[in-house]
């Protein structure tokens, strides 16, 4: 069987389903990661103040995309699976025609998505359509946390018409605990995967391969290892969805 996990940024798999697919890869499964806001703006190009105050966090500098397709290579190296990265840009290099960025503030990434974003959420399901392997299983982000591009990606997900399996986008879910019971209520079918030991240190690893995203939730590597044992331990191991 072939899982195609569709990643709104690079490391979104990672964070969420790390320890599932290092399994599925060793159960003889084959697993693909899609990054969907995985195309690099030219960094000759001005970025926005916010953009850059995110490059000067990162500690990658202009060349942010390029640095973090490296981390992602290495990432899904542990994990087993093949990446794929399109060509759309993360929201904060998405511009109006006249230049201006659409997100320029941590509050703006968590809004809605702005107007014109429908036409890409379009784009992309078409591409996707042409693209996906026939047979393939489907996972996209419920989008808990409301980030736009996990918006996005869900979005144009579901416009493929084919079924889907939904993947809780981790650390945002401990933010909306709530959020899970509201879709067992409504007749989801969760399905909960239990970790091996060697399942869950290969989730730490494949996380800890995104270096220059742990501190955009973690105070360090050690903090980062021991929430997502915490984590998977009160979950029971990684679940996924589907709509009943």
């Amino acid at each position: 069987m072939t899982w195609i996990y569709l990643s709104p940024h690079f490391d979104d798999v990672a964070l969420s389903c790390g320890g599932l697919v290092w399994q599925q890869v060793q159960a003889g499964e084959a697993v693909q990661i899609w990054t969907i806001c995985g195309g690099a703006p030219d960094p000759s190009q001005p970025f926005s103040p916010f953009a850059q105050s995110l490059h000067k966090r990162w500690g990658t500098g202009p060349a942010a995309v390029a640095a973090r397709r490296r981390e992602d290579l290495a990432s899904c190296r542990v994990m087993g699976a093949r990446a794929r990265h399109l060509a759309v840009f993360d929201c904060i290099y998405r511009t109006s025609a006249d230049g201006q960025a659409y997100y320029a503030s941590e509050e703006a990434l968590n809004g809605p998505l702005h107007p014109d974003e429908a036409a890409n959420a379009v784009e992309i399901s078409r591409l996707r359509a042409v693209r996906l392997p026939r047979g393939a299983q489907v996972v996209c982000p419920l989008s808990l946390g409301n980030h736009v591009d996990h918006q996005l990606t869900r979005r144009a997900a579901e416009q493929i018409g084919r079924p889907l399996w939904y993947y809780a986008d981790y650390p945002y879910v401990l933010r909306q605990p709530a959020r899970l019971e509201e879709l067992r209520q409504a007749g989801w079918k969760q399905e909960t995967f239990p970790l091996s030991a060697a399942g869950l240190t290969a989730w730490q690893e494949a996380v800890a391969a995104h270096a220059s995203q742990i501190s955009t939730f973690w105070r360090n590597e050690a903090t980062m290892r021991a929430a997502i044992a915490d984590y998977a331990a009160q979950a029971g191991g990684i679940a996924l969805w589907q709509m009943g």
